[in-house]
Order: C-alpha cells, then structure tokens, then sequence
C-alpha cells in the first residue's frame, strides 16, 4: 500500500504531464471520438513511464469498442477550475478553503442539471462540482452536526439530495441548494445505512443497513415502512449488503458483498433473481462495492478486490470487463460505488486514487 506521502509527488507528475501538448496523438483522439460519436473530452492515457498512447476503449479494435474512457476528476483543478481572489480571500476567512480535494470518494449521483455529488467519508463531506457554472461547493454538516462517515447520495424526483452518514445512523436530505431540510432514520432504525435510491415515482426511499443486512424503506414523508431480507445466504437474504440502484420498473438491485452476488427483488420487495458467485475468475465476484444499470439494462459491478468493473446481462451472463489495478487512466485502486447517468455516462469512485473516473457506454449490438 503506498502512503500519502508517496501519492503527492505522482500527483504533481500526474498534473505536469497533463500540461504536455502532443498534436499527433491529439489527432488521434479527434478521430477516434468523431469516429464513435460520443461526448469524450479527448483526455488520453497516461501509464507509469510517462508514455501517452491513444484514448482508452474497451474492447480494443477490430472488436467494437463498448466503454470509453472520458476523464478523471480530483478536485476542481482537474476540470481546468480556479477561484477568483476574491472567492479565494471569501473562502478563507469562511474556513472553506481546505478539503477542495477527493480523500476517499464513495457514493456519486449527478443532477439533470450538471451538478456532479460525491460522498467523500476521508473528508467528511460531500463534494459538489456545478459542471455548468463552473463552480465548487460541499457540504460538511447537518444544521450544526458535522457529518462523519457520508458514504451514499440519491436524488429524488424534486431534485433534493439525500446523505446517509454510517457512524450517525441517519439519511440526511437538503435542497438543490444544500440547506438542510430533513434527517430520516433513528438509532433504533438504522444501524449503519450505506447505499441509497430513491424511487421517483413512489417517492420511496430505499437504505442498505449493511450492519442489519436488510434493507429498510421509507415513505416520501421518511416515515419507516418496511424491511427486506435477514442474514444469510439464501435467497433474499444479504451478509454486508452495500449498494443499491433501481431500474426503469423500479425493480431493486442489490449488492449482496459478502455472498459475492447481485440480488435483484420488486419494489414492495419480493424476490425476484440472483447471479453472481464467489472466485477470483472472469465473472466471478470477490469483493462487489458498487452496482448501476445502462440505459439499456445491463448491470456494472465493481470489484474492490480486482480493481476492475464487469458487466452483466440481465441473465447474469459476463459481457465485458474494463478496468486493472493501477493508478493511470483506466486502472482503479479499490473502485467501490458507480453511477451511471441518463446519458450513458459512468461515474465510479477510484477511492484509493483519491478520484472519480468517468467513462461512457457508447452502445452497438452483443452489449
């Protein structure tokens, strides 16, 4: 394991070499995202030598590439972001210019209108990147209580944002502004809420109470409902579940992490399916952190243990793997949630690079 000292100076290589201009492989990249069609920045891969070569695709040509890699973010100088001296001098003396950098980045979910949320439980906080305006805020507490371990964020049909904090045993929800309107959950309820969706429809709130191994659900007005599943390893069952995400039918996928599968169950929780089994192979799952759906169905799973991201059909049959231990472009060092947009992009949490990369589902046929 490398040490925070250690990381600082691949930081700044890392900064210094994103400063190099090489118009050939520019060329490239322009040709390759015309070629394809997608939204990607043109940001190219950079390994441990300090060669570039073209953008990352998966999989490589002559196959049809499925994902492709678009860019990373760390803070808001990753985005070409640089405060004003008079938002520096504000930030200052409001004790707001530190923690502006990912620690250990978890749970993420972007607005319709580009607002970028990652939960950061290094920082205790929650970062806000306003991809439009081109600004950064966060959010650090709950009216005067200091937020903790913030490991999850969901979005309702309203816009608000909801934080569950794990050590407070609580969700949090504030405005499109960030003001504080309401806490869900008690110390009898919960006991250590991690992943987090919200049903737009229903308005139902669905927590993973990893700790419980169940999964509570609460009302649009945050009044407790009911609880799905118990500990163990038949179905409908969970040991440590960690994620949650729910389809276009508002069907439940869950990340069952240590019976190394996916649970899939109905929104009023009835058991519908599983895959998934323990193993180091392609296909088999380890340590599964995060789980989200394309605009076409099929399921991404991250795996902590093998730095890398499958994909699944809705059978539970492997199509893809991207991703490899690492700590250039493309390669992830203990990726836990993802998020996966209306457009198609793939938002994941590198948490210990101290970044979310983001890539993109670029579609064809056989995926």
């Amino acid at each position: 394991m490398k040490t925070e000292t250690e990381d600082k100076p691949l930081q700044k290589i890392r900064a210094l070499k994103r400063r190099i201009t090489n118009p050939p492989v520019f060329l490239l990249a322009v040709l390759f995202f015309v070629f394809f069609g997608c939204q990607m920045r043109g940001q190219v891969k950079e390994d441990a030598v300090g060669e570039v070569s073209v953008p990352l695709m998966w999989p490589l040509p002559p196959e049809q590439p499925r994902i492709g890699y678009l860019y990373d973010i760390s803070g808001p100088a990753d985005l070409g972001w640089s405060p004003s001296f008079l938002e520096k001098t504000v930030a200052f003396f409001a004790g707001q210019h530190k923690n502006r950098m990912m620690v250990r980045p978890y749970g993420i979910i972007i607005t319709p209108d580009e607002v970028l949320a990652v939960a950061d439980p290094g920082a205790r906080l929650v970062h806000r990147f306003y991809l439009k305006e081109k600004k950064y805020k966060k959010i650090t507490e709950f009216r005067k209580q200091e937020l903790v371990s913030p490991i999850g964020v969901a979005l309702d049909a309203r816009g608000r944002l909801y934080v569950s904090d794990s050590a407070l045993k609580r969700v949090f929800v504030y405005d499109r502004k960030g003001t504080a309107l309401r806490e869900i959950g008690s110390d009898a309820l919960l006991q250590r809420p991690t992943g987090i969706a919200v049903d737009p429809s229903s308005g139902c709130l669905y927590v993973v109470d990893s700790l419980a191994h169940a999964i509570k659900v609460f009302d649009r007005d945050g009044s407790f409902l009911f609880s799905i599943g118990k500990r163990g390893n038949g179905a409908g069952a969970f040991n440590y579940p960690t994620a949650i995400t729910l389809d276009k039918e508002g069907n439940l996928y869950i990340n069952d992490s240590l019976n190394f599968r996916v649970q899939i169950f109905k929104p009023d929780g009835r058991f519908l399916r599983l895959f998934g089994k323990h193993g180091d192979g392609t296909g088999e799952l380890s340590n599964p952190k995060g789980v989200a759906l394309d605009s076409e169905g099929h399921i991404y799973v991250t795996d902590a243990i093998f730095d890398r991201v499958q994909v699944f059909n809705t059978a539970g049959e492997l199509l893809l793997v991207f991703g490899e231990a690492g700590q250039a472009a493309g390669q992830f060092w203990i990726p836990t949630a993802l998020y996966i947009d209306g457009t198609d992009r793939i938002f994941i949490a590198d948490s210990y690079n101290k970044r979310v990369q983001v890539f993109k589902f670029l579609g064809g046929e056989g995926l």
